[in-house]
């Protein structure tokens, strides 16, 4: 028995492995460096990459001029909102100052509304207003098509627009020309939300009648603040791991 133990095992044999043949692309090297030009110059209906190349570098001279409102914080973001306003038909200056990020989503000013109206073809008519609301007449030249609706001071207080978080009126809201005002951009907001969505492109929504500008810093921050302390959260953890992890003992002589 003791013999047989000693006895060397058989060597089995494996096969050596098959390398899968590499596939060759049917393209040729003169090929790819068509298809990189023309990406890069070619106009198609995913983009215009002249103007793509110009958003670009227009969004890093803005970044790194630092005369922007604080919801911009990087040049992507700068660059998406060029892009966004150039959909809509608004120039440079007016994307800029138009737009901004609440919570990574763009958005567009009330005061804006008027305009971005008129750009899509749509005239506003009249507004029949009091000291508490304001129903606008909406109008397509075009088509005569013709869309009216109201907003409130009540809809605002009931939407939670109106006070801040001390229960106090928001400036904005307080009676007179601003009332009016955030009354009318509501209005005009509501008829775009609900009636005209395509006023908006690819813009998030419309912040300024629920919102004061303050509102929108503050928000961003705190999503800003929020995604900081995950990240925190996680790295703590993942230290708190290796850290209960056993530890080989050095050895001393």
């Amino acid at each position: 028995m003791a013999e047989e133990a000693n006895q060397p095992k058989p060597k089995t044999e494996t096969k050596p492995k098959t390398e899968a043949p590499a596939k060759t692309s049917v393209l040729t090297d003169e090929d790819q460096r068509e298809i990189t030009k023309a990406i890069s110059t070619t106009t198609t209906s995913v983009m215009n990459p002249v103007e793509y190349a110009q958003m670009k570098k227009i969004a890093n001279d803005m970044i790194a001029s630092k005369s922007l409102p604080q919801t911009f914080t990087n040049a992507a973001q700068v660059q998406m909102a060029l892009m966004a306003g150039r959909e809509m038909g608004m120039t440079t200056m007016e994307s800029l100052n138009d737009l901004y990020f609440v919570g990574g989503k763009l958005q567009i000013y009330g005061k804006a509304t008027p305009a971005a109206l008129r750009r899509a073809g749509w005239r506003i008519k009249k507004f029949d207003e009091t000291e508490d609301s304001c129903t606008a007449t909406v109008y397509n030249p075009k088509t005569d098509e013709e869309i009216t609706d109201t907003f409130t001071f009540k809809d605002a207080e009931l939407s939670g627009f109106v006070k801040d978080s001390r229960g106090n009126i928001k400036l904005g809201w307080k009676q007179g020309a601003n009332r009016k005002r955030k009354l009318r951009y509501a209005v005009l907001s509501q008829i775009i939300h609900t009636y005209l969505p395509e006023v908006l492109g690819s813009v998030a929504g419309i912040g300024d009648y629920s919102e004061d500008y303050i509102d929108a810093q503050n928000l961003d921050a705190a999503y800003r603040k929020e995604q900081e302390n995950e990240k925190r959260a996680a790295k703590l953890e993942k230290l708190q791991h290796l850290s209960d992890e056993p530890q080989e003992a050095e050895v001393v002589e």
